[in-house]
């Protein structure tokens, strides 16, 4: 058998096969930037940490001392409080005395006042004997009546009829010094003697010739609490200068109303 030899190397080129240098590493010996760089990306987190500390720290300080001047103010403002509640006491304490030099006023019906009132009022065929004070219990006569602050009165005299002392008493409740209710006949008693012309006189009206029995009565009471500053006007027309002066002038002065 034949065999076939072919030669390839006869056609193929020469090349000349050039080595390459091997390329050195970027980091040569000695050379420290990365670790530098290292150390300073390491060093950015606590820088920042370090800021925002510092930040928050001054801001502390900023809010304690706002917290100091505060409590400075806080004092001051209590100081102040305590001396308004001191004055707003002596406040108190002077209107109290206004308050009982006003009921003082308030509580008082002049006897003057009273005993004029008491004449105008009574009638002709009246006659007081005598007017004295009393408590102004008038329980046994209306036990609904509380004594008054002022007390009573106690009106005994003589009059030419029983008709003459109802009309005595129907006028006395009218008057405004005293409580109408309380104004009552406690006693109304005709005397066994007639009425003596020639020694004693004769009650007006009475026709010449007809006999006359004076009654004995006794009317009691109770003076009016309404408040003296309520009866200025009543009070200035029976005469009482002093105490109508002393009134308005509380009342110009805001005191009273």
């Amino acid at each position: 058998m034949y065999s076939l030899d072919i030669n390839f190397l006869k056609d193929r080129e020469v090349r000349v096969f050039e080595a390459k240098p091997r390329q050195r590493s970027a980091a040569v010996p000695g050379d420290r930037r990365p670790l530098i760089l290292g150390l300073v990306v390491a060093l950015i987190p606590l820088a920042l940490v370090g800021g925002y500390w510092a930040v928050t720290r001054n801001q502390v300080n900023t809010l304690q001392a706002r917290s100091n001047e505060l409590d400075a103010e806080l004092a001051q403002l209590r100081g102040q409080l305590d001396e308004i509640s001191g004055i707003q006491g002596q406040i108190q304490a002077v209107r109290a005395e206004n308050n009982a030099f006003v009921s003082i006023f308030n509580e008082i019906v002049p006897w003057s006042a009273l005993l004029q009132d008491i004449r105008n009022r009574t009638p002709a065929r009246v006659q007081i004997t005598t007017l004295n004070q009393t408590a102004g219990d008038t329980s046994e006569i209306n036990p609904d009546l509380q004594p008054p602050r002022a007390g009573g009165v106690s009106i005994d005299g003589v009059a030419c009829s029983h008709d003459d002392i109802n009309d005595f008493a129907l006028v006395l409740q009218r008057s405004p010094l005293l409580q109408t209710s309380s104004v009552a006949i406690v006693r109304a008693q005709q005397q066994t003697n007639l009425l003596d012309p020639e020694t004693e006189g004769r009650c007006p009206g009475t026709a010449v010739g007809d006999p006359e029995f004076l009654v004995d009565y006794t009317i009691r009471a109770n003076i009016t609490d309404t408040p003296a500053a309520q009866l200025v006007d009543e009070l200035e027309r029976q005469g009482t200068v002093g105490l109508v002066t002393r009134l308005r002038a509380l009342r110009e002065t805001g005191v009273i109303d």
